[in-house]
């Protein structure tokens, strides 16, 4: 017998380089069969979980929590952004693909609200919330763009720059947090988790009417100007277009020992207000008599907001009507004024400054 060559019984030999290829075919057939049955899985998500408080909001309460909220993550690199229904309030996860994302929270979804409309949410820096109830209302010669229903209250968070890295993905076992944020306090870096502090994108305004011959008013609506028509959300930055508002007076006080003058309030929420004009304010009246109106425009508006300390807003609107014009009841509410007509909407228990 040679080197290389192996003699079988028709007296043929089999070449070694055959041979070789028969114990490699037969070694590999025996990995296969003394290996276990095991999946290579590859993951191409990594699961962040998102922590929120809304402590700062205005809006921690049960009512506003069966909302739930939403997050979307913007591809810093231009791609679809991924939009999250958080259907708990305060924690939630989620799972995202490898990349560098920008992060918006707010309340609620784009579809809950009845009086807030969204547009240019396909990009982190031009999503805005504005008003989505508005009718044009004359005004001498010329027609105002008004609200004619105030926004609910809105609250967002951001984190910018927030990289979800090849080391996390599969990560479903255990949460990480890495990340850049406005609002962020977690920055552990054994755990992938968001935590974000949400902060008020709408403010409340509490005006203040001071009506000389209250007792002739039945019911009443004011328009007050500049007021913020939208909202960043990413920011909490307004437009710098202006409409006006609308909104009923409620809540008629009879000043101490008088039956004649007092004062009317209203509360409403806005975007923001521009603090850097004047303002004026109009009211219609519908008086005792059930036909006489009463209108007026007023420059003598002060406005001022005030902070509480845990970034809720409030804004105060003071004004003075002229005096109302004595008029007869027409007998259906009596003499005198008539706080149950349904003109006047809700009573309204709220601080108002008093000078």
């Amino acid at each position: 017998m040679k080197c290389g060559k192996k003699l079988i019984n028709n007296g043929q030999t089999v070449p070694a380089f055959i041979r070789m290829r028969k114990w490699i075919f037969l070694y590999l057939l025996f990995l296969l069969a003394g290996c276990e049955r095991r999946e290579l899985t590859y993951y191409n998500t990594a699961e962040i979980t998102l922590t929120v408080d809304w402590s700062q909001s205005g809006l921690n309460n049960a009512e506003e929590a069966a909302y739930g909220a939403s997050a979307i993550f913007y591809p810093v690199d231009g791609g679809e952004p991924k939009i999250f229904l958080l259907g708990n309030y305060s924690q939630e996860t989620v799972r995202l693909q490898q990349g560098v994302y920008n992060v918006i929270v707010f309340n609620r979804s784009f579809t809950d609200f009845s009086n807030i409309a969204f547009r240019g949410g396909d990009r982190y820096e031009t999503l805005e919330a504005y008003n989505k109830k508005t009718e044009t209302r004359t005004a001498g010669k010329k027609g105002i763009r008004t609200v004619i229903a105030p926004p609910e209250k809105l609250a967002a968070a951001t984190v910018t720059d927030f990289a979800v890295t090849q080391d996390m993905l599969g990560n479903y076992t255990r949460t990480t947090t890495t990340g850049k944020a406005a609002y962020q306090t977690a920055a552990d870096d054994e755990n992938h988790t968001l935590h974000l502090i949400l902060q008020k994108r709408t403010s409340e305004v509490v005006t203040l009417i001071r009506v000389k011959g209250l007792n002739n008013i039945r019911s009443a609506i004011c328009r007050l100007d500049g007021i913020s028509e939208s909202v960043f959300l990413a920011t909490g930055e307004v437009s710098a277009q202006s409409i006006s508002q609308e909104f009923a007076l409620t809540n008629p006080v009879f000043d101490e020992n008088s039956s004649r003058n007092g004062t009317l309030t209203g509360t409403f929420n806005v975007f923001g207000i521009d603090f850097s004009q004047s303002h004026q304010l109009h009211i219609e009246a519908q008086l005792v008599d059930g036909k006489t109106f009463f209108t007026g425009d007023y420059d003598n508006v002060q406005v001022t907001e005030k902070d509480n300390g845990e970034g809720i807003v409030t804004i105060y609107v003071e004004a003075t009507t002229d005096r109302i014009p004595d008029v007869e009841p027409d007998g259906t509410s009596g003499s005198g004024f008539d706080v149950d007509v349904d003109g006047w909407g809700n009573e309204v228990d709220t601080d108002v400054p008093l000078q």
